[in-house]
């Protein structure tokens, strides 16, 4: 008798501790459910239905058909009137702009680093001033470089400010965004202006270099550009690696220029990330959100392809002092 109420309060005490641990997992739980729903609701949700459209000719109302036409007989059909020449066409020039505009960036970016790591007076305040521009809306800083680089050939006083110190300088007024051969080039000059932010990746870069190895170089006699190349970018190509991944990505999705300049003269800034848009949003009622996902699919393999290229041939990174 005694043995089996033994069992019955051990029995007992096993159940309160069970609900005990249960009723604190649910606190813990109730705190990331928020997350959890987030999560399902507005990645996987849209993720799994953009894919579903993507096989289908849904225009937000219905579909009516389920295939790969929008892949075969649109995105890669290559014929004189086909979606392959615009998507393509829009890609191209997506990655001239990636290429052009990431690299004179962490180039120029790295430059500023290197000089503005020198420890003199004033320096820090100068550091400010070159991040300042980057605090600046996507937005907002558009409409200063679009009255900055207004251009009217026909009527001079409609100029901005850069044509018309050109002119009042004897020159001839420049296109700027107003000629399909200039446009991109312009853009990817304006971008310069943020170079700042990666200059604090750079900064905060150097500064993990260790001062004992620039020591050991003087003592052999490296002189300063010596030490540049066998110590300093070595020892930054993780942050290197880190900024190129990151702008690659960030590159083949921009979308930013639309709400400034549209698509550009004669589709010349016309990104694949603003197609995709143009195509599900603009060019018809209702919208061709299946072509719009296939497109977007698309982009997305590439990136995933483009990324993990990087990462197999990142052999040469160094992450240590011994790397």
């Amino acid at each position: 008798m005694i043995g089996k109420r033994t069992a019955a309060g051990d029995n007992s005490f096993r159940n309160d501790r069970r609900i005990a641990a249960l009723k604190k997992n649910l606190v813990s739980y109730s705190f990331v459910l928020p997350f959890f729903i987030g999560l399902v609701v507005f990645t996987a949700y849209p993720i799994v239905m953009s894919f579903v459209y993507a096989l289908s000719n849904f225009n937000g109302v219905k579909i009516t058909e389920i295939g790969l036409f929008n892949f075969t007989d649109k995105i890669f059909d290559f014929s004189e009137f086909g979606w392959g020449r615009k998507v393509f066409g829009s890609l191209g020039i997506t990655f001239l702009y990636v290429i052009g505009g990431t690299g004179l960036s962490l180039v120029l970016g790295y430059i500023l680093a290197l000089f503005l790591r020198a420890e003199i007076k004033g320096m820090r305040l100068i550091r400010v001033l070159c991040y300042l521009p980057c605090l600046i809306p996507g937005i907002a800083a558009g409409f200063i470089w679009t009255d900055l680089f207004s251009a009217d050939l026909a009527d001079p006083s409609m100029n901005g400010l850069l044509n018309t110190w050109i002119i009042k300088s004897g020159g001839e007024p420049l296109t700027f965004f107003t000629s399909a051969k200039t446009s991109l080039a312009t853009l990817i000059f304006t971008g310069l202006w943020g170079i700042g932010g990666g200059m604090i990746m750079w900064l905060a870069a150097f500064g993990n270099i260790s001062p004992e190895l620039y020591e050991a170089a003087k003592i052999d006699g490296a002189g300063y550009f010596k030490r540049l190349f066998a110590i300093t970018v070595p020892m930054s190509t993780p942050i290197l690696f880190y900024n190129a991944v990151t702008s690659l990505i960030g590159g083949l999705q921009v979308f930013g220029t639309y709400a400034n300049y549209g698509t550009g003269v004669e589709d010349s800034l016309n990104f694949i990330a603003i197609r995709i848009y143009v195509t599900a949003f603009v060019d018809s009622f209702p919208g061709n959100y299946g072509l719009a996902c296939a497109m977007a699919w698309v982009l997305f393999a590439i990136i995933a392809l483009l990324t993990l290229v990087m990462f197999k041939t990142s052999g040469w990174i160094q992450y240590g002092e011994d790397g």
